[in-house]
Order: structure tokens, then sequence, then C-alpha cells
């Protein structure tokens, strides 16, 4: 992001350190960061509520924007894909509170990961036979949990001849592949996610990546999975069980008419395979549930563990069972 503007100057080492990919102003007293995994207090912080809001209009006027009268609630990305969240006062009521998140100029790569711990050699060649076998994915996890690190790394499986195809309501994801094409819904305002959805499942996708699932979209990325496309898509959970509870709640959003029975049966030929990560209590990210959705028997879906954490080893295993497509 740069940092041309001086009412900004206050927070350029900040936004320079290549290690902080968070920066959260929560009134002119607190100013944080998000550091290897952790949350760290700085020493910075600003005279008055005045000042700091000197700093979202500067941000503003950076992203193109100006301060509105009574409008309080800002959403912008820079020109590096860098964003801004800015609540101001009365809204926020402890002064105006500010997050910037920053664009990974870097992907973390197969390789950190594993070193990192937060995944294994045998989880890799998982996914990657998983992409091999054209298996729909849906990766899910808590808040701040790295789904969005995970699944670039398992697009990134996708063989280089394949043509993928990216629909997303805001632009996060960030991989490399030589046949992809970024679609955006929020470019537009008069663009709904299910119209791109429609639009991108027809640009003759090998691979359909959608977006973060949060709402009635998820019917309709469900009905596309279960029709002919392979995907790939997200969604914030508590497990993988709860995953599946969560899509359920979201595709009856849709207002189709269908009772629960027939939303599980769409569900259950969509999805094979279901990845779920969390932040552990230590701020370390990790995979903590692989399983594959091999149907329904008696209106229950049927889970097949692949692999799970081990918290005593601190350890992903394998279960022993393979996945059904190998």
């Amino acid at each position: 992001m740069s940092t041309k503007k001086s009412a900004l100057d206050i927070l350029s080492p900040l936004l320079e350190d290549p290690e902080i990919m968070e920066i959260m102003i929560d009134g002119p007293e607190r100013v944080s960061v998000e550091k290897s995994g952790s949350i760290e207090d700085t020493d910075i912080h600003f005279g008055s509520n005045d000042e700091l809001k000197d700093v979202i209009e500067a941000a503003l006027e950076m992203a193109g924007q100006k301060l509105e009268e009574g409008k309080t609630v800002y959403e912008v990305r820079f020109s590096d894909n860098s964003r801004m969240v800015a609540v101001l006062s009365p809204t926020a009521v402890n002064g105006h509170s500010v997050i910037f998140r920053k664009w990974m100029t870097k992907q973390l790569t197969w390789e950190k990961l594993i070193g990192f711990g937060s995944v294994t050699t045998e989880y890799r060649d998982l996914m990657q036979s998983a992409i091999n076998a054209n298996i729909s994915i849906l990766v899910a996890g808590g808040t701040n949990s790295g789904k969005t690190t995970i699944t670039n790394n398992v697009i990134e499986l996708i063989p280089l001849d394949k043509r993928v195809i990216v629909v997303e309501e805001t632009h996060f994801y960030q991989f490399t592949h030589p046949r992809v094409t970024f679609l955006e819904a929020k470019s537009s305002p008069d663009m709904t996610m299910n119209e791109l959805l429609t639009t991108g499942s027809r640009m003759r996708p090998d691979w359909l990546v959608v977006g973060e699932l949060e709402g009635a979209e998820a019917m309709h990325t469900m009905q596309l999975f279960s029709t002919g496309h392979t995907g790939i898509t997200t969604m914030h959970a508590t497990s993988a069980e709860n995953a599946l509870v969560r899509l359920e709640s979201m595709c009856l959003m849709a207002n189709l008419g269908l009772g629960m029975e027939d939303i599980r049966q769409v569900i259950a030929s969509a999805l094979r395979l279901i990845a779920y990560q969390e932040r552990l209590p230590n701020g370390r990210r990790k995979v903590t549930q692989v399983v594959e959705l091999l149907g329904m028997e008696n209106d229950r879906y049927i889970l097949q563990p692949l692999m799970r954490y081990n918290a005593e080893k601190d350890a992903l295993e394998k279960t022993g069972v393979k996945p059904s497509w190998e």
C-alpha cells in the first residue's frame, strides 16, 4: 500500500513491515497488528479522534473515495489489492475503528505450510489426488484460520492445461495459473453473485472456483457442482459436520421451495471432500479434519474420515481409510 499521504506517515513502519498482515486501530489510543499469527499492541497512538479521522480520509482519497455526510462505514480496496474497513463514531462507540489488511505479495507455498506444521505432505498428496480425480472440494474453517491461503495452494494443484473460472463477491483468491479468469460481483453495483455464477458456469470452466459462501448463492453453487461442474469453495464453520449444517441453512435462504431432504441430496451430490482447519489457542493454524462425503443414507450424510488432528502428537494423521476415488 502506498503511503504518499502525509496523514498516513504515522503508520508507515507498520505498512512497510512484510511480517505484518493486518493493522487494527480501535480508537486513538490502541493500534495493534497481527504478526506471526498473534495480535500484538504497538507503541503508536493518535492525539485525538480527529487525527485518526484524518488517516481514514487520506486512505479513502487514495482509493478514489471521500468521506460522506452521515456515512460511518467504509470498505475500500487499494490499487495493490490491500483493503481498509473503517467504522467511524458514533457507530464505533469508543472512537473510530480501522482495519488495514495487506495483500500478500508472496503466497505461502506448500513447502512453507508443511514447514510451519499447518499441513503435512500426506495432506498435500491427498488434495492432489482429489484434483486429479476431479473431486469437488469444500475448505471450511473458523475466522482467520487460513482458509484462503490453503485454498490458494489447493487450486495451484490444478493441471496447467485446465481452464479455471473464479467467481467471488469480493476478490480475495491469490494464485497463479496460466488459464485463470477472475470474476468479481462487487465490481458492478448491478451484479449479484447468482448472476455471476451463471455467467462463470457458461465460460467453459474445467474448474469453477467460488469465493466464500455466505448466503443464498450457496444453493446455486451446490446446484452447479452437482450438475457437471467440478469446483472448489470455502465457508466459515466450526467443524466438517457443522459446515454441512451451515450449507443447509444457506441453501434454504434461496427460497426455492425445496424440502430439507432435497437440499441434502443436492449437497451430497455436489461435494465429495471437506477439509476443515482452525486457528488453535496458541495462534497456530492447522488442518484438523479431512472427510469424504460418500452420499446419503436414511436422510443422513455418510462421512468417511480420511485424516484427523492428533492433539497429543500435534500431528495431522491418516485414519487408514483410503478415499473412494483411489
